[in-house]
């Protein structure tokens, strides 16, 4: 422990003992007691630096959309008693539900009079929100609250304020740095030479299942064009959608400096469908993540996914829990290696701009999540790694192997992704076809075996059917 952090951890311990009373019921969740002195619930002060706690005196009841893990929400609960002992002269009624963060304009859209005053998304979700009016414009709120949206900027690393910024007004309040993908394996059985591809992973797989006598497997996050992005955005393609904008311009079926759309799918296809095709598994995340800790025949043992799922790998894995950067995958029709890239990604908060009555409430709320205090504390019970420019001076990434892994899967290969939402459901159904080996389509013959022959003529077709409905065609 550093000389700033062994302070801030004594100051954290002091400030609990002020601020918590003999009266005062401890918030049991999944991290345990806020009373408890656990260094990840200790380690941050309830003497908030914020300009605008204190200061009201209103009672207001808020909804907050608060990611869909348990984790996510429990850690929204547990600012939420801070936030109202830092505002004793409100009554505050907090009401936190779990919506994905990827999920949020869509859900958002199905009932507006149902959304949430505050809701955390991914920041892929700002045009799409910012097009259909829904949420608040933050330089415009500064009228009410001076100085919120230039604190926001300058509090703040570049990389985050650029997330919350569209056509130069401030539409959010950042939340974490980690919204990214990396691999997850089990080092009982997988050697960290063997992530280095995902040929050597399926064998290292294949091989541990050989020696337990179970038929181990590799989780593959299959409806999703946001995983889908990444094959292919490594070998040079994109995919852009403009906010507002109903198509999307991809150029998946084209060639870039030498490699063809088509030979990046038909990667994915030989993984799938190859000579370790019964070690590959595909599926919904979460239902993937549900399978490390099955003990039948075909436990999930490695696995793509982000930091909301570490410490479900944790509890799982335990000792031998561990996280690294993306693994390659070979192009046979280029003879070339290609390290599959992650989306370099932001969680924000937004403020729901037809709530009159609470949005300067929810504006208050969202400030107090996204202070120096809440940050760290994030990336002390979430893994998710701070915004805020102070919390990530007092925070030692190498000290958690999974932000480390988005952090050096960053320096190595990431994008940011700027779709709309016309990308989703064509790019989606593009990642089921490639990934789901119980579909032979695009498969001439040796399904099963190293010699499995990809039909380039059939890929190519999906490919163009793909990239033609996102243009609109």
């Amino acid at each position: 422990m550093n000389v700033k952090t062994a302070a801030l951890f004594l100051t954290g311990l002091a400030a609990l003992a002020a601020c918590t009373s003999a009266g005062d019921d401890p918030v049991t969740t999944s991290f345990g007691s806020l009373n408890s002195e656990d260094p990840a619930i200790s380690r941050r002060s309830l003497e908030w630096d914020n300009p605008y706690a204190g200061t009201a005196t209103e009672e207001v009841t808020l909804s907050v959309w608060g990611g869909e893990t348990q984790d996510s929400v429990d850690f929204i609960k547990t600012v939420a008693q801070d936030f109202k002992k830092a505002n004793p002269q409100s009554n505050y009624t907090i009401n936190v539900k779990p919506v994905s963060e990827s999920s949020v304009s869509g859900d958002w859209e199905g009932d507006p009079s149902t959304a949430a005053d505050v809701a955390i998304a991914a920041d892929d979700q700002i045009p799409s929100m910012v097009a259909s009016n829904y949420i608040q414009d933050l330089d415009a709120m500064s009228r009410k609250i001076p100085g919120l949206a230039d604190d926001i900027k300058n509090r703040n690393i570049p990389e985050a304020v650029d997330a919350v910024l569209h056509g130069g007004k401030t539409y959010g309040f950042p939340v974490s740095a980690s919204n990214g993908y990396v691999l997850f394996y089990n080092s009982k059985y997988i050697n960290a030479e063997d992530t280095v591809s995902f040929d050597k992973l399926l064998k290292a797989i294949h091989e541990a299942s050989v020696r337990e006598n179970k038929n181990f497997t590799f989780g593959y996050p299959y409806n999703s064009g946001w995983y889908l992005d990444g094959w292919f955005h490594g070998a040079g393609f994109s995919a852009i959608g403009e906010a507002g904008a109903t198509t999307v311009e991809c150029n998946w079926n084209s060639t870039v400096d030498g490699v063809q759309g088509k030979d990046v799918a038909g990667a994915m296809l030989k993984l799938a469908h190859g000579e370790y095709s019964r070690h590959w598994s595909y599926g919904e995340g979460s239902n993937l993540m549900a399978r490390i800790g099955d003990s039948s025949n075909d436990q999930v043992i490695a696995t793509i996914n982000g930091t909301w799922s570490w410490n479900q790998v944790k509890k799982n894995w335990g000792e031998f829990s561990q996280a690294t950067v993306l693994p390659s995958y070979h192009l046979d029709l280029a003879n070339k290696d290609i390290a599959m890239h992650s989306v370099k990604g932001f969680k924000i908060a937004v403020i729901n701009k037809a709530r009159a009555k609470t949005a300067i409430a929810a504006a208050r709320f969202a400030e107090f999540l996204t202070n120096y205090e809440s940050e760290i504390l994030r990336y002390d019970l979430i893994n998710e790694a701070p915004t805020n420019i102070a919390s990530r001076e007092q925070t030692d990434f190498s000290t958690n192997p999974c932000v480390n892994a988005v952090n050096e899967q960053w320096a190595k290969g990431a994008f940011v992704e700027k779709v709309n939402k016309a990308f989703w459901s064509y790019s989606n159904g593009l990642s089921v076809q490639l990934s789901d080996n119980s579909d032979t389509s695009l498969i001439t013959s040796g399904a099963g075996t190293a010699d499995v022959v990809i039909n380039y003529d059939a890929v190519q077709a999906a490919l163009d059917a793909c990239v033609n409905s996102l243009a609109g065609n």
